[in-house]
């Protein structure tokens, strides 16, 4: 999960909820050739499920015993991040295996620098990724151009779901945000675009158990948060 603070709540954004946004912002991309690129439908298929082995994580939200508050994306405990992520990676791996290398390469980016553990992951990966490459007949520098659709549209979905204009920097493109307003330069989609992301908000307090934060974002209600991206305004 994303966990904003917001005054007295926090806003709760899931994690494949953000990676839907992510697709349908990279899906209107009209730059960099991705309209006529030939692997543009697993582009967005493995955009769209990147974070897929948040499913069940973000279905059965987790509280930080210590600290009593929800546990998020970054604060989720390492040994169920690896799980997770292994399980995201192979889902779709039998009918779209560029898919799970692309999700593979996301997992491997997010990462670093790898922990001994997360070196172990991918040194077991391996064998699969070798076996992915040659079914979709392509080298791992081609993938590794190709998720760059991925990182990109990952990050700036990030930014706006978090509200972290701080993840904008260090991008091939400009980009600011004001407000729920993001601005690129050059401008990458076929027009100003308003996108609705799924929101719930709960009471920002300790939540004892995960069962009593459960309880709470299950009573909150699934409201939608329009945010919208746009050309560079004139008011550098």
């Amino acid at each position: 999960m994303i966990v904003v603070d917001e005054a007295t709540r926090l806003r709760i954004v899931t994690q494949p909820d953000h990676a839907r946004f992510a697709a349908d912002m990279l899906s209107l991309w009209r730059a960099d050739g991705l309209p006529d690129h030939p692997r543009r439908d697993d582009l967005l298929f493995a955009t769209r499920e990147h974070d897929n082995g948040w499913r069940e994580p973000d279905a059965a939200p987790r509280v930080d015993p210590e600290r009593r508050r929800p546990l998020t994306f970054l604060t989720y405990p390492e040994a169920d991040r690896l799980e997770l992520w292994a399980r995201g990676i192979h889902r779709f791996a039998a009918e779209r295996p560029l898919a799970a290398l692309l999700i593979a390469e996301h997992a491997e980016a997010v990462h670093q620098p790898l922990s001994d553990p997360w070196k172990r992951f991918f040194e077991e990966l391996e064998p699969y990724r070798a076996q992915w490459l040659e079914r979709v007949g392509l080298d791992r520098s081609t993938v590794r151009l190709d998720y760059r659709f991925l990182g990109l549209a990952d990050t700036l979905s990030l930014a706006l779901c978090s509200g972290e204009e701080r993840r904008l920097e260090g991008l091939e493109i400009d980009a600011r945000m004001i407000g729920q307003r993001l601005e690129l330069r050059p401008f990458p989609l076929a027009g100003t675009t308003t996108f609705e992301i799924p929101v719930r908000w709960v009471d920002k307090r300790p939540y004892a158990s995960d069962t009593r934060f459960a309880v709470a974002l299950a009573r909150a209600p699934w409201e939608r948060q329009a945010v919208r991206i746009a050309p560079f305004s004139a008011t550098e």
